[in-house]
């Protein structure tokens, strides 16, 4: 009886790790939706994105948000005070929040 208890212990445990797995977490969408775009103004760079603070309908957000660079994104082109649009992957929740650009665009005029 002793055995079982500890067979089926194990085999929760198992299952309680496998579930609360984030590996799916990092899987890149590369669908480009409109509902998953931000709007804002970049207000500093770091080596892996930028930081931007969100204007619009994307202040709902949050204020700010760190954008990290995905798939074929680069930091080329783009200047402090600049305008974007970010379409993104996920947002994950932190202070600041962060997430990952699946595209980056200028806005018109900027």
């Amino acid at each position: 009886m002793r055995y079982l208890s500890y067979i089926i212990w194990i085999l929760c445990c198992v299952f309680l790790i496998t579930a609360c797995s984030s590996e799916n977490q990092d899987k890149v969408n590369n669908s480009f939706s409109q509902d998953k775009v931000l709007q804002g103004t970049i207000i500093e760079f770091s080596e892996k994105g930028f930081t931007l603070k969100l204007t619009g309908e994307s202040k709902k957000v949050a204020k700010t948000i760190r954008v990290g660079l995905g798939g074929e994104c680069s930091l080329n082109g783009l200047q402090e005070g600049q305008q974007i649009k970010v379409w993104y992957d996920y947002i994950r929740e932190s202070n600041p929040p962060q997430t990952r650009a699946l595209k980056v665009e200028g806005e018109a005029g900027n």
